[in-house]
């Protein structure tokens, strides 16, 4: 029992950051935009699919872009069932949806409020997502849009099932490597991007949500220990 807990102290910072990267990815919360009826809807949600409800003014920006780059008029209302989007042409949208804080002392559990907000706390994350849908494949999918972290498809091709998509995630405009890119939000079959940020995803036919994320630690911050960065590439694959 004494060697097994020497070994087990002596496992590397690295080693620990590594593992709770994983544990993250395992319990993701991530947003997305799914089309509903004549526009699309803002999903959030996790742990296997299940999805939650959200306060709508957490969503900060939706964008929409057609298929020659421009912008395409938008419009937003909030329903019942959440935030629906419609923006007619539109190949492309675009949104950034901050979950806030979480922290928590020593033993206890997470609460939705900043360290500096939650006494006695050590650890404090502030969660924020980003997310891309595909409504049109074409040339304008393989462009970046200039979101602080980003993945963007190698091919204008509408995916197929089976065949791999290679995908560039960049972070403030650049390309990011030893970033995961996994199937969902569960960390499922995930790879990490090399050198030049890219990667490749096998995809399955109808729709498919292609899970991204990054943990910094942050210093010097009275709210945080970590900023959490997670996106979602959301597409359809054919058969």
């Amino acid at each position: 029992m004494q060697r097994h807990a020497l070994v087990s102290a002596a496992v590397s910072a690295a080693a620990a950051a590594a593992l709770w990267f994983v544990a993250g990815a395992a319990q993701a919360h991530t947003a997305w935009l799914e089309p509903a009826g004549s526009g699309w809807l803002l999903r959030f949600g996790g742990h296997e699919g299940q999805t939650e409800g959200y306060a709508p003014d957490k969503l900060k920006a939706v964008a929409a872009v057609d298929a020659q780059g421009h912008a395409v008029a938008l419009e937003r209302s909030v329903q019942a069932d959440g935030v629906r989007v419609t923006a007619q042409g539109a190949a492309l949208l675009t949104l950034h949806f901050d979950n806030g804080f979480f922290s928590r002392a020593e033993g206890g559990r997470s609460v939705n409020l900043p360290m500096d907000r939650n006494p006695g706390a050590t650890r404090g994350t502030h969660a924020v997502k980003y997310g891309k849908t595909v409504a049109r494949w074409g040339e304008v999918v393989t462009r970046p849009l200039g979101q602080p972290f980003e993945v963007v498809p190698l091919s204008a091709q509408p995916p197929r099932a089976g065949q791999p998509l290679r995908v560039r995630v960049l972070i403030d405009g650049r390309p990011a490597a030893g970033i995961e890119v996994a199937r969902g939000d569960a960390g499922v079959d995930g790879v990490r991007t090399d050198a030049a940020g890219v990667a490749s995803f096998v995809p399955r036919a109808g729709q498919n949500r292609l899970w991204s994320g990054r943990r910094t630690p942050v210093g010097n911050d009275a709210r945080m220990t970590e900023l959490s960065v997670e996106y979602v590439l959301l597409f359809e694959a054919l058969p």
